[in-house]
């Protein structure tokens, strides 16, 4: 291989902790999504900060405002490799970041060959219901849903707001960035009273337009001339919803364009993009028989071959993880119980998140500071918000949380 690579995560896949000397980045909650994957790069011959390198980015800022982020990782990798091109390997969001940068004026034509893995190139019809109405899809992959409502309780508590598509709106706005394009087709539909046939509402005259990636694949030839080689790898197999089924809205602020009430999904998709939105663009296509995260395991041979290098992966634990717990608390909450093994990240620098992928069983969380505390709690049953005030003050409070191998949970005094 001649380039060095720079990864780019998709949404939700990196936080920063500030310090005197600066942000630190790391994939946060999403390690469990991307530091296996980062491992079996590495397997094939690659060696993260001399021929890999990750670029962190802003992935809740409208997805061009993340540009510079992406400039900077490329710039580390040319200084540090004496190299004048990359090779970028994008997961999801990551490729539209890609190609806003290889699109745009600040493209420095230092981009050999563009790798794009489940990149939703068309848009996805999940980010309606984010957008839209400030909730999650239906049915999604429980770990994305996850870090999702993680996500929006931690923005919602750092900027005050309680009503989730405010938070959204204000301070995620990339979300929007990821609804389906003109080239999706219309994918809104309703039954009407005096007619038996569905009616799909026209995407070009919906209340809400996806003005970034219609500007993007309207002017993708830029792309086509500025990369040598593109590659574009989509999952299929696995039910994607496709269409939404909406009824009118009381609301002109929430569902403005309508209120979900069933899906229609095709098995021609990951479990998130379709497969005709990751092959959306020009360039050499590979169909692999996988989940939007699965996607990212099963494509490590190819990308061997593709740069230069080969040897078969492991397999990711995540693949084989059914349940979890996520505990997002401020700094005054410790989860004692460490055997269970629990994985903190400091989000931010101001929460604290716990994600464990072997939940059954006890945790002692404890309250060491006077005051009321607040924490999310969240399985792939159920969640919760809870506020906790410590009436000793010296000694603080306890509180124990009971959990099944179902994902079901409930909390006791002690």
């Amino acid at each position: 291989m001649n380039n060095p690579v720079v990864f780019l995560h998709g949404i939700f896949g990196s936080i920063f902790t500030p310090t005197p000397l600066g942000k630190i980045w790391s994939f946060g909650p999403a390690a469990n999504i991307y530091a296996p994957f980062i491992e079996d790069l590495q397997k094939i011959g690659l060696v993260e900060n001399k021929n890999l390198f990750v670029c962190y980015y802003e992935w809740w800022r409208k997805i061009p405002d993340a540009v510079d982020r992406l400039i900077l990782a490329i710039e580390e990798a040319k200084a540090k490799t004496g190299s004048s091109k990359v090779d970028l390997v994008c997961h999801s969001m990551g490729g539209l970041l890609a190609r806003s940068y290889l699109q745009s004026d600040k493209y420095q034509f230092d981009v050999d060959k563009l790798i794009l893995l489940g990149t939703p190139n068309l848009g996805a019809a999940n980010a309606y219901y984010g957008w839209e109405g400030g909730t999650v899809p239906p049915d999604d992959e429980d770990f994305v849903n996850m870090l999702f409502r993680g996500f929006l309780w931690i923005f919602s508590k750092i900027k005050g707001e309680k009503d989730a598509v405010t938070v959204i709106r204000k301070y995620i706005p990339s979300i929007k960035d990821l609804m389906p394009s003109k080239e999706y087709g219309s994918y809104l539909f309703m039954y009407p009273v005096r007619y038996e046939k569905i009616l799909f509402k026209n995407i070009e005259y919906m209340k809400v337009i996806n003005d970034f990636l219609n500007d993007l694949n309207e002017k993708a030839d830029i792309l086509y001339e500025r990369v040598r080689s593109v590659y574009l790898f989509a999952g299929e197999g696995v039910y994607t919803n496709k269409f939404i089924q909406v009824e009118k809205s009381e609301s002109e602020v929430v569902w403005p364009d309508g209120k979900p009430v069933g899906v229609i999904r095709d098995d021609k998709g990951d479990g998130t993009v379709l497969t005709k939105s990751a092959l959306g663009i020009n360039g050499e296509e590979i169909v692999l028989k996988s989940s939007h995260i699965g996607i990212l395991k099963d494509s490590v041979s190819y990308l061997g071959e593709i740069l230069g290098i080969r040897e078969k992966p492991s397999i990711s634990f995540l693949e084989k993880a059914i349940s979890y717990l996520s505990i997002i608390t401020d700094k005054k909450i410790v989860v004692l119980d460490r055997s269970k093994k629990i994985k903190t990240y400091d989000v931010f620098g101001k929460y604290n998140w716990h994600v464990c992928f072997e939940p059954e069983g006890v945790y002692k969380i404890s309250i060491k500071e006077p005051g009321m505390s607040e924490f999310y709690i969240e399985t792939n049953k159920k969640n919760v918000e809870k506020k906790f005030k410590s009436f000793r003050l010296s000694r603080g409070a306890e509180f124990t949380l009971e959990v099944d191998e179902e994902g079901n949970f409930k909390m006791r005094d002690g």
